[in-house]
């Protein structure tokens, strides 16, 4: 601690971290660059100096009293970037929230406020240290005042000062007022450098010393310019001089920190996506270990039956040899019903040379006890990330867990939509508990069968903080959801279908290893063909895949028209090249060159890599927990992004066939988006075709083109089809213009006669954009929220985005919440007519069965009742079916 004083330029350092830290957002999209710099910039400040007295200093919006000398003054300015307007609240919050003393003044800038307390503690003998990089600062510069700028780390006393600008600080307003200050706006002399001002001042000692001795001067250009703009001159230094008549603390203790208030911090950290500062800043403790207790004999087993016989929930992690669950074994089990006491029993862990550790039970002894309550449809389970545990337990254990199933990462991703982590730890840490890291209690993190040679007691304290730690986060969810009316959301929904996706995911999906292989060879032969003529028009060979040679090639050799050029070059991405292709043969091939190698280095190579060698099959991992939607993605093959309407994309879909003497039944929902947006909107129009089982892209084409339907053709219905879809998507003129390579005239007459055919469509898309105005978020039917972090902004194109995502959100949303739906009736009403279809996939609105072709008319049945019934609308669910040998589609 030093008895310096650290006066902060607070408004400087927001625009200097603004431009010097590229773009980020936190997980709601809302910029936080400018946040994260000042931040790291006042906590280096804290680190560094550790100051016993500080404070920092900002500007208010509005006009200051320089405006009334000079109403120019920053005239030229463009007004504050929207960008950055929307993070100072949060820089002011946190500062506050660290409970630094915080200055500010309605008309007076932080230059005045750090120059008037400067002014005031130097005169009474304290040492100031002004952190800033401003130069009109440096006037401040004497015996008692430094000035230092951290992003520098330089600091400017007298001496600094001197040797920099050969003049003394207190001159430094005179030069000032001579040069002028082209970024405020200030005049001062035209055509006078910083040369010259240092020489006129040194030589006649302050600006009244020049204009006293001006007339004695010899004729010259400066001369002339000098009387020509005395006005100007001192109109600049009354401009620029700093005011030192600000109300400011007179006594140190003005300038002395309290002690931060943590949990604001660390609200206002985890909001804007902080995970490091989080960490940091938290006053966190490590969990109690005091009730962790180690299960090694069928005594203590029997102890913990008896414990969770009397429990309303039981919580539960498995730790394993492998976060792949086809390989995985048991190493441990952690258990709580309380934050009381949580145990830890050790089945699989291994003496250097492999052997079983003693003191374990054995793993049967101890599934043969909790095989009970695990199995219990009426004790719920609760985990974090639980599906793991219920495949682990059912793959390598044979033992199936009942639900209810509840999981805090689906808690946390429903009650705190859009954030970034759902980690167990930084989650914790949010909630004041410090988890130990798997990397602190293994020697190897990245070795495969690491857990199961952690020591025992090692072991229990590490897995029973993960227990702990789950039901302090479920203790803080479970009111939050039912705060946030999430709750049924959660129960009827989302945790209901854990145990069905994770059955997928362990059931898989045969891929022909043949037909990939085949796929490969053909892919690789066209793509040596196509680079082989891509190089001989170009006249030489060259990396077709860098984007930087084949902008060279294509703007500057080619001369073709080029869009915009990026940092790197020119752009080349597929939307310039799809405009050059009709221009060149390069550009269409080189397209065509993407297309395939994407293809084969994203599915046909990956997939064959991802085939289980012991199932022959792929084990997607379905995720509940990643789209801002709702919707469901696959990861490890992605199913949901094989290409669909590509011939070589259902080439690919060939490869996935069902196992032998089986079939494939897809089900897929019929325009499931239109008609949630039917029931939504309540459009006379919508609902009566959709109630009348009419064709929608058709009636829709017959209307926008004023012809019978009898007289439509393919094209008029392809055209309908993209307005119907556009319009959920909040489609611009200009988005349909570019998809239907047609004219904005014709893409805002195309919506503006959809808008009178609907015209509730449109009424109920002004609503929802209204109201999201007013919460600041928007639901689905079932109540799932989305948060619009930009939806009042004012800057035009990310409350346009905004505004589009609280349109289609309601009903991509409520879309995915059916398919859910559709899944959680479909599976057990299979089970009860002993059918044994089983589900696989889920892709988009598609389910995917595999079953005996025996039992097809049986099973599209009860698919059919289950899928048409999920949820009621006001127009009807249709579901098409169909039945093949591979995924490929026609």
């Amino acid at each position: 601690m030093t008895d310096e004083v650290y006066l902060v330029d607070g408004s400087a350092y927001i625009y200097r971290a603004y431009h010097a830290i590229a773009p980020l957002t936190n997980s709601e999209g809302m910029p936080t660059h400018a946040v994260f710099g000042f931040m790291n910039i006042l906590r280096r400040l804290l680190k560094d100096k550790k100051p016993q007295y500080l404070a920092v200093a900002f500007d208010m919006r509005g006009p200051v009293f320089r405006h009334d000398i000079y109403p120019n003054y920053k005239a030229n300015r463009p007004p504050m970037p929207e960008d950055l307007a929307v993070q100072i609240p949060y820089i002011k919050e946190l500062v506050r929230a660290m409970n630094i003393p915080c200055f500010e003044t309605q008309g007076i800038e932080a230059d005045d406020i750090i120059a008037s307390a400067a002014q005031l503690l130097s005169s009474q003998g304290k040492k100031v240290v002004v952190v800033s990089g401003d130069k009109d600062l440096l006037q401040l510069v004497n015996e008692h005042v430094v000035m230092w700028d951290p992003m520098k780390d330089k600091v400017m006393d007298i001496a600094a000062v001197e040797e920099k600008y050969h003049v003394k600080p207190e001159q430094l307003l005179d030069c000032y007022s001579l040069m002028g200050d082209s970024s405020d706006n200030v005049p001062g002399v035209p055509g006078v450098g910083p040369k010259t001002v240092e020489k006129l001042i040194n030589q006649y000692g302050s600006l009244e010393g020049v204009y006293e001795e001006l007339a004695g001067m010899k004729k010259s250009k400066l001369k002339e310019r000098l009387e020509e703009n005395k006005e100007k001159a001192f109109l600049s230094r009354d401009v620029i001089r700093l005011k030192y008549d600000a109300v400011v603390p007179a006594e140190l203790s003005g300038y002395l920190p309290q002690e931060a208030d943590y949990e604001k911090l660390n609200d206002l950290y985890t909001r804007l996506g902080f995970s490091s500062m989080v960490k940091e800043e938290s006053k966190a403790i490590p969990v109690p270990t005091k009730g962790f207790k180690l299960v090694q004999t069928v005594e203590e087993l029997n102890s913990v039956v008896e414990h969770i016989n009397k429990a309303a929930l039981l919580v539960i992690d498995t730790e394993t040899t492998s976060l792949d669950v086809s390989s995985a074994a048991l190493v441990g089990i952690s258990l709580c019903t309380d934050l009381e006491s949580a145990w830890y029993i050790p089945v699989g862990h291994c003496a250097e040379d492999g052997c079983l550790l003693e003191g374990q039970l054995q793993q049967a002894t101890v599934l043969d006890a909790l095989a009970p309550f695990l199995e219990s449809t009426e004790l719920p389970k609760l985990g974090h990330n639980i599906k793991y545990d219920y495949s682990v337990l059912k793959k390598s254990c044979n033992c199936t867990m009942q639900g209810p199933l509840y999981d805090t990462m689906i808690a946390a991703y429903l009650a705190q939509p859009g954030r970034r982590s759902l980690k167990l730890d930084e989650l914790c840490l949010e909630h004041d508990y410090i988890l130990t890291a798997f990397d602190q209690v293994v020697e190897d993190p990245k070795s495969e069968n690491c857990f199961a040679y952690v020591g025992i007691k090692q072991a229990c304290d590490y897995s029973c903080e993960d227990v702990y730690g789950t039901l302090v986060l479920w203790q803080a969810y479970e009111p939050l959801l039912k705060e946030m009316d999430q709750y049924k959301l959660f129960l009827d929904v989302e945790t209901p279908l854990i145990p069905i996706l994770a059955d997928m995911e362990l059931a898989g999906i045969t891929v022909s290893g043949k037909v990939l292989e085949h796929l490969e060879e053909e892919f690789q032969e066209e793509l040596d063909t196509l680079r082989e003529e891509i190089h001989e028009l170009a006249g030489y060979s060259f990396n077709i895949q860098s984007p930087k040679q084949l902008g060279v090639l294509l703007f500057e050799e080619l001369g073709l028209p080029h869009g915009r050029k990026t940092k790197t070059g020119y752009s080349t991405d597929m939307k310039v090249l799809e405009k050059l292709a009709h221009r060149h043969e390069i550009p269409a091939k080189i397209m065509r060159y993407r297309i395939l190698a994407k293809l084969q280095s994203t599915y046909v190579k990956s997939l064959k890599k991802l085939i289980n060698p012991e199932s022959g099959r792929v084990h997607t991992s379905f995720n509940q927990t990643v789209t801002a939607t709702g919707r469901l993605s696959s990861s490890n093959p992605n199913m949901q992004n094989i290409p669909i309407r590509t011939r070589e994309g259902n080439r690919i879909r060939k490869a996935f066939i069902p196992r032998e003497n089986l079939v494939f039944l897809s089900a897929d929902y019929s325009q499931i988006d239109l008609r949630v947006l039917a029931h939504f909107s309540q459009d006379a129009a919508l609902l009566h075709a959709f109630q009348n089982g009419e064709d929608i892209h058709a009636r829709t084409a017959a209307e926008l083109f004023s012809v019978s339907p009898l007289l439509l053709t393919s094209e008029m219905r392809r055209v309908a089809k993209s307005i119907n879809f556009g319009i959920v998507y909040g489609m611009s003129s200009f988005g349909l213009s570019n998809q239907l390579n047609i004219s904005r005239k014709e893409a805002s007459i195309f919506i503006e006669k959809y808008f009178h055919l609907y015209g509730g469509v449109k009424e109920f898309m002004g609503k929802v954009v209204a109201q999201a105005g007013i919460d600041g978020y928007v639901t689905t039917l079932l109540n799932r929220r989305r948060m619009l972090p930009d939806i009042n902004v004012k800057n035009k194109t990310r409350r346009e985005f905004a505004e589009r995502t609280a349109i289609n959100t309601p009903i991509q949303g409520t879309a995915a919440d059916i398919i859910k739906l559709a899944m959680i009736k479909v599976v057990p009403a299979l089970q009860k007519e002993n059918l044994s279809a089983r589900l696989l996939l889920q892709i988009h609105d598609e389910l995917v069965f595999e079953l005996p072709e025996s039992e097809l008319a049986e099973t599209q049945k009860v698919v059919k009742v289950a899928m048409e019934g999920a949820l009621k609308l006001d127009v009807p669910l249709v579901v098409n079916f169909e039945v093949g040998k591979s995924l490929a589609k026609g």
